[in-house]
């Protein structure tokens, strides 16, 4: 997924979906109509699983009509996969600035993490929707190890490995249990069962991480 030309295809829609007036002079906007449906649905799938919500739950739940729904997006598939769309963009836009700031190995993968750490925290549905939602079930072959993030990630865990930073070994293998060991804490966090906040675990949960892979 390029999140740049995502980024790209939603200005443009945006653009597209500018308030339209009405001959009687009343103001449609589709764009507020649109962000509603993806809130709403967000919120819905995060908390009941994608294939427990329906049209009429959205409907339900934000005030929009169906067939408003149906105009905008077509099926509860196209809601969640241009939800994904979207909040991937928003991470990969956050992640590349922090990236930018690092150029040893640890530096980049201590970056990924404490960005999963900060919207753990701050965005906990989005990083549930990112990381931990069946993203199969609305996009074909896709899990969120194959997603961008995480293909960054083994990129950087390749390189590490030939700079001599990681220990050798299959570049994949060692990404995921880097990954392993920093997305099981957040999962924990999410389910309410850390007995403090992530933040104050987050210096030893990214050593672990980084002791468990490096040279």
């Amino acid at each position: 997924m390029n999140y740049l030309n995502l980024r790209q295809n939603e200005n443009t829609a945006e653009r597209q979906l500018r308030p339209v007036h009405s001959a009687k002079g009343r103001t449609i906007n589709p764009e507020a109509k649109r962000k509603k449906i993806l809130r709403t649905a967000h919120k819905l799938f995060v908390n009941r699983g994608y294939y427990r919500v329906s049209i009429p739950m959205i409907v339900a739940a934000s005030g929009i009509s169906t067939g408003a729904i149906y105009n905008l997006f077509g099926s509860k598939e196209n809601i969640a996969r241009t939800l994904y769309e979207e909040l991937s963009v928003r991470f990969m836009v956050s992640f590349q600035k922090r990236l930018a700031q690092h150029t040893t190995t640890y530096g980049k993968l201590r970056a990924f993490t404490e960005l999963v750490f900060d919207l753990t925290e701050s965005d906990p549905a989005m990083i549930e929707y990112l990381m931990f939602m069946r993203h199969s079930e609305f996009v074909d072959d896709l899990s969120p190890l194959l997603s961008e993030p995480f293909e960054i990630v083994r990129s950087i865990v390749r390189e590490g490995i030939a700079a001599n930073d990681i220990k050798s070994g299959d570049y994949f293998a060692c990404s995921v249990t880097y990954t392993g060991a920093i997305l099981r804490p957040v999962m924990l966090h999410l389910e309410s069962v850390l007995p403090k906040p992530l933040k104050e675990y987050s210096e030893e949960f990214i050593n672990n991480a980084w002791d468990a892979i490096k040279a």
